[in-house]
């Protein structure tokens, strides 16, 4: 019998590590840019992009297609002629003295120029020599695939902040959790002691109810953690693009992380550059966009050329297999187009003054985002320097609470002291550390906040 618990509890564990893997951080963030499908919605659309390079350099590539059509014409079409050829022959019996008879008027007939049946193979090529929209056509091709992948930065930055700050919230949760169960343990010792000591005739049962009533506060608030760290995780996992129904653990601790934040500021005094900033690289590739657009439609005043070509050759017959007849009409033919732009309307002109108005709000965008962030970055600083400061204070003040709690459960023991007061210092103190806890989540909040503002998440 042990031995097949045995069995069943060593399968159960490799269950479990199968189905749940652990993360750092950076792993977590690492298998978010992997695994999110938003990233993959970005690397669809880089690779749509590169098919719109083609696309567009197939315009100026030459162009070839061949034809082959076959016609028959069950009404051949005809002209009315008149008769041209009788008038002449009298002129010329007339010319030479010879006898002719009296000239009537001049018949008109039917007379048509095609044959009943007609086979046509033919090739024709044509291919743009010259168009200076083109040019500017593919660099604009090129420029948004870069847009695209600013883009994809730019979802990337945000999958991080998001990761970053679901993965501190559980470790947050999780600290509180570890404080609250230690709280549980100190709580379950009193109050063995206490039920002793009024068993013993020493103590109120008025002074139990009111330990057990705190131990079993204390519970129910563990419970309710719990439920976050789940609540937390879920989130977590959504974030990575992690499979929900899979077991996730953090192998991060609170203070190891706090210790690692710390460590990435160098000083206060932090340099601020837009260009850091994957929304701000987004607005240059923009702008570039709106340069070369406005080159493209003042490109369009220009003539373009072409060239083309083509060969057939013709099979027009009455009985398309009688091979007594004239055979394939071959005809060939090369040459030049010239397309002069003179008047659209206005069209090119309304189109270039647009992107004039772009590019002004482009540049007020830049401009307005570089001020933003100036004023992001510095308050980002105020708030992590506030934060390290309140969290040392806060740190201190948990110390000094620990010792007033300490010293009022020895007066409690020793009979110098009530439930009442134990119970306030144990208030006291519960409340020092969910503010060392709180401090802790603002301070990481700040640091996450800053790299965000400075782009260096």
């Amino acid at each position: 019998m042990r031995i097949t618990l045995t069995i069943f509890s060593i399968i159960s564990l490799i269950s479990t590590a199968i189905g749940q893997q652990s993360f750092s951080l950076d792993e977590a963030i690492a298998y978010g840019i992997e695994n999110q499908n938003s990233i993959r919605m970005n690397d669809l659309e880089i690779a749509n992009s590169e098919s719109e390079i083609k696309e567009v350099k197939a315009i100026g590539m030459p162009q070839v297609n061949g034809a082959v059509d076959y016609s028959y014409y069950f009404y051949v079409p005809k002209q009315p002629v008149q008769d041209f050829i009788s008038p002449a022959v009298y002129q010329i019996l007339e010319a030479e003295g010879l006898p002719t008879t009296s000239q009537g008027p001049t018949e008109t007939f039917q007379l048509g120029f095609v044959q009943p049946q007609q086979f046509n193979v033919g090739v024709s090529a044509s291919m743009l020599v010259f168009d200076g929209s083109y040019l500017y056509a593919i660099k604009g091709a090129k420029l948004y695939r870069e847009l695209i992948k600013k883009q994809k930065d730019a979802t990337v930055d945000q999958i991080k902040a998001a990761i970053t700050k679901a993965y501190t919230s559980i470790l947050i949760a999780d600290e509180n959790k570890k404080t609250l169960k230690d709280n549980i343990i100190t709580l379950e010792k009193s109050l063995i002691e206490v039920k002793a000591m009024y068993e013993a005739g020493f103590m109120e049962s008025l002074d139990v109810d009111r330990l057990q009533l705190s131990y079993d506060n204390l519970n129910i608030q563990v419970e309710n953690i719990e439920g976050l760290i789940d609540l937390s995780k879920n989130l977590l996992k959504f974030q990575m693009g992690y499979p929900l129904d899979d077991e996730i653990s953090l192998k991060e601790d609170i203070n190891g992380l706090i210790l690692k934040f710390d460590a990435d500021v160098e000083n206060d005094n932090i340099p601020i550059d837009p260009n850091l900033r994957a929304e701000y690289q987004l607005l240059n590739t923009t702008q570039d966009l709106n340069d070369l657009n406005l080159k493209r439609f003042k490109a369009g005043y220009l003539p373009n050329v072409g060239a083309f070509a083509s060969f057939q050759e013709s099979l027009q017959r009455t009985n398309l297999f009688d091979g007594e007849q004239t055979g394939f009409l071959p005809t060939g033919v090369v040459g030049l187009k010239i397309n002069v732009p003179i008047y659209d309307g206005g069209e090119k002109s309304a189109k270039i003054q647009k992107v004039k108005l772009d590019i002004q709000k482009i540049d007020l965008q830049k401009s307005e985002f570089t001020r933003g962030m100036t004023l992001q970055a510095k308050n980002a600083q105020i708030a992590m320097a506030n934060a390290k400061r309140n969290l040392t204070n806060r740190q201190k003040a948990l110390v000094i609470t620990e010792s007033i709690y300490d010293r009022t459960k020895i007066k409690f023991k020793e009979g110098v002291g009530s439930s009442v007061e134990v119970t306030q210092a144990e208030n006291i103190l519960y409340q020092a550390q969910a503010e060392v806890i709180s401090s802790m989540y603002d301070l990481l909040t700040a640091k996450v906040d800053l790299d965000i503002t400075l782009g260096k998440l």
